[in-house]
């Protein structure tokens, strides 16, 4: 048989079922985020990388501007430094959706797609290998076709050629979501289909891996380059040339902050479960002054009571465990498939970690503890007289200013139960204290998710005002200037084109190392068909020679670099010092480089020529820019003007909407989180109020007061908390969104973002605030009032 305080204790825990079960809740929560967050960012990390490197990745990447044979790929795969060398094909061409509506599609040519040595594609779905006047679509990519599996599609080659092709499967290609997230369809086909289409049988793609340190980047980087120069020496020209991180996923410059916001949103979740569960044992030993004063009359020792009680608080911390590690491990899941999905990966083994499996175990035992450790510390404390003549009404009101405040409030314009309210309200200020801050820091949190947000959006707004185009072509090659803006203008709707060059370049650093490629885009100096954010020192001006803008990206990786500095970059083998006049926002999201077309073009020789044409048509909208861009290709077709891609600026808009859409969509799911733990904590500590306050409601209705007027009470309480602790968190949001919003926009685009405080979020939450206070109050208050005068004065 139990000896009689632990029977006390079990008979607590199921007579008091609904302070129980709000208990319970309450850690619960806590320990949900840490199971959802934990698993979730251990699991993406994990399977990610185990997906990623299961493909062999590529330790560099090179794209030629001119072509190379099967002979060159085995002269690259003999060199001692590479253990594997593949050669492949990119075509850009262009896929027909509707009557003028085409989509960019970068057409991957595989010379043997049974014998994939780097960056392996896996086969998904219908036939594989495709044949002749066939191709597969990588899976992600398929719904931007508006084609399934067994469809016939037309498709436009650079040299203007369309031909019919039928999507006969799918494939896995882990790479292909940086093209799809840009709004790019993917595809793949044999060396016969790229034939069949009037392009050469050759490569412009090279990928190797590196036969020793195949994790020294630095290595990499040394034989990157020595693959790099063997190809120079055999008359191949080289346009980009990228030494990978290795074992990081291409998208790792997304993913990495993404898992970060996890990992503070895990945190930010503990905080506040830690406040609910401080609040609700505050609570429940207030509760129970009375028969503790009870106990050690009947001569009940401190340190029983101290190991009655923690045992009662590790109970609800079992409890809470039981419940929230598979309500976790199953949001976990689907949390996690809904970010491998977006990331075009797969989860083949789902499980807990044991650390985090560790965590939650520690956040549902430990956490309750040391939350209780001073509320019964001071409850046992407590001596006999005092508990017992306790009648938990709270003591001594009137005696600080808020009080004397509150009691000059009655013969103003507000109502009896207003003031009793009010009066209730700050009796227990400790109590409130708690209270508040747990829903201020849920609060604070929800509005700085729709404030990161909102900013997020508003800079991207202003990273896209960069574009002032309406139709954009990448050309096969450089092609004449002049010869260009004369044929373009003669394409109705055309009202202005302007021609740029670009390429990529190096920056050698002080201490003799190169950075990685950078690209380099040359507008004239007076453009107008771009409007570039410049956030320090200025844009290029016509008498610019060697002056170079930068963006945000730049400087992220070469984080010594400031305005005015002069620094040493390398065109096509050659090195020159260069000045930086200005730092944009914008532009691209990669590292990018500005110079004065002019002055490139002179220095490589390539005067009067472009590479990207920018155009300016006589209407903005969509549906006239897609029709421009369908007639200029069909005039460049007939004139043998090859393009490598064509967009329009909505399409490009589009793209850029489309990298930020999973942190956007990361922090609709952060916003929804936050609502549910803020939620609980509010019902659960107003219900706690009420319920303390049975005793009262009682007392009010022996003397007269009707049901009505006790649930008018109760609820104006509980609205009084939700307006005020949504004020104060609307104070706190301010400073505490913008370091967020700075510390985010750092991460994502190496500059502070645009911010804006969200005052919908903070509408939202002011909403719910006083939806959940008037449920949760009334609920417990309706039960209350619903008990006999007789009832509520005996309860405990």
């Amino acid at each position: 048989m139990f000896r009689p305080r632990w029977r006390k204790v079990i008979r607590d825990l199921w007579l008091n079922r609904a302070r129980t079960i709000l208990v319970v809740l309450s850690v619960a929560v806590g320990v949900f985020s840490v199971g959802v967050i934990g698993t979730s960012r251990f699991v993406l990390s994990e399977q990610l990388n185990a997906s990623y490197m299961a493909t062999n990745p590529t330790a560099a990447l090179l794209m030629t501007s001119t072509a190379f044979d099967k002979k060159m790929v085995e002269s690259i795969r003999n060199m001692p430094e590479v253990a594997e060398a593949e050669g492949r094909r990119n075509v850009g061409v262009r896929l027909k959706l509707g009557e003028n509506e085409w989509r960019s599609m970068q057409l991957n040519i595989i010379d043997d797609f049974d014998d994939i040595r780097v960056d392996k594609i896996y086969h998904e779905e219908g036939q594989w290998p495709p044949g002749k006047q066939e191709i597969l679509v990588e899976r992600g990519a398929l719904g931007l076709t508006n084609a399934e599996i067994g469809d016939e599609v037309i498709i436009r080659a650079p040299n203007g050629k369309e031909r019919v092709v039928r999507i006969v499967g799918t494939a896995h290609d882990l790479y292909a979501q940086m093209y799809t997230l840009s709004g790019f369809a993917y595809g793949y086909a044999t060396f016969d289909v790229l034939e069949w289409l009037g392009e050469p049988r050759d490569f412009n793609d090279l990928r190797f891996t590196v036969a020793e340190n195949s994790m020294d980047r630095e290595h990499i980087t040394i034989v990157a380059q020595d693959v790099q120069d063997k190809l120079e020496k055999g008359g191949v020209g080289i346009f980009f040339n990228m030494a990978m991180v290795p074992g990081q996923h291409p998208l790792n410059f997304i993913i990495e902050p993404m898992l970060a916001m996890l990992g503070v949103l895990g945190l930010l979740a503990l905080i506040l479960s830690a406040f609910l569960v401080i609040n609700m044992i505050s609570a429940l030993l207030t509760q129970q002054r009375k028969q503790i004063g009870v106990m050690k009359a009947i001569g009940a020792t401190a340190s029983q009571l101290l190991v009655m009680y923690f045992v009662n608080v590790i109970l609800l911390g079992v409890l809470s465990l039981v419940i929230s590690v598979p309500l976790g491990m199953l949001g976990a899941q689907m949390f996690s498939e809904g970010m491998a999905g977006m990331l075009n990966f797969d989860i083949d083994n789902f499980y807990i970690p044991p650390p985090v499996l560790i965590a939650q175990i520690v956040v549902a035992l430990f956490v309750p503890v040391v939350a209780s450790t001073y509320p019964i510390l001071m409850g046992v404390r407590v001596t006999v007289r005092e508990a017992i003549s306790d009648y938990g009404i709270g003591k001594a009101f009137g005696q600080s200013i808020i009080d004397r405040i509150l009691i000059k409030l009655r013969f103003q314009f507000l109502t009896r139960p207003t003031i009793i309210s009010l009066r209730n309200t700050f009796r227990r200020k400790a109590r409130l204290g708690l209270t508040l801050a747990t829903l201020v820091i849920g609060g604070t949190i929800f509005i700085s998710v729709f404030t990161v947000q909102d900013s997020l959006e508003s800079t991207l707004d202003m990273f896209l005002s960069y574009y002032n185009y309406d139709v954009a072509f990448q050309l096969a090659r450089p092609y004449r200037t002049s010869y260009l803006e004369e044929e373009v203008l003669k394409v109705p709707g055309v009202t202005n084109m302007e021609g740029w060059f670009f390429g990529n370049m190096r920056r050698v650093r002080p201490d003799g190392t190169e950075s990685d490629n950078i690209i380099f885009f040359s507008p004239p100096a007076d453009t107008k068909l771009v409007n570039p954010t410049v956030i320090e020192g200025r844009w290029l001006i016509p008498e610019d020679d060697n002056a170079v803008v930068v963006n945000t990206m730049f400087l992220n990786n070469e984080d010594d670099v400031k305005l005015g500095d002069t620094i040493t970059l390398k065109i096509q083998g050659e090195e020159e010092e260069w000045h930086v006049v200005g730092i944009m926002v914008g532009g691209n999201i990669m590292s990018t480089i500005f110079t004065n077309y002019k002055y490139i073009s002179q220095k490589l020789h390539r005067v009067n020529e472009s590479e990207w044409i920018f155009t300016q048509t006589t209407d903005h909208s969509p549906e006239f820019r897609k029709a421009v861009q369908a007639r200029i290709e069909e005039h460049f077709g007939n004139l043998g003007v090859r393009t490598s891609m064509g967009v329009t600026v909505d399409e490009d808009i589009q793209s850029a909407k489309n990298i930020f859409a999973l942190l956007v969509a990361l922090m609709l799911v952060m916003a929804t989180l936050i609502a549910v733990v803020g939620g609980l904590g509010l019902m659960g500590t107003m219900s706690i109020n009420v319920l303390e306050r049975t005793r009262e409601v009682g007392v009010m209705r022996a003397i007269g007061a009707g049901n009505r007027a006790v649930l008018k009470i109760v609820m104006i309480e509980g609205v009084l908390i939700g307006v005020l602790s949504w004020f104060i968190a609307m104070l706190v949001a301010l400073p505490v969104s913008k370091l967020v919003s700075d510390m985010i926009g750092q991460l994502f685009m190496s500059a502070a973002l645009d911010y804006t405080f969200s005052y919908l979020g903070a509408t939202i939450w002011l909403v719910m605030v006083i939806v959940l206070a008037m449920v949760s109050s009334l609920l417990p208050a309706w039960s209350a009032v619903r008990l006999t005068v007789r009832e509520v004065l005996s309860y405990e």
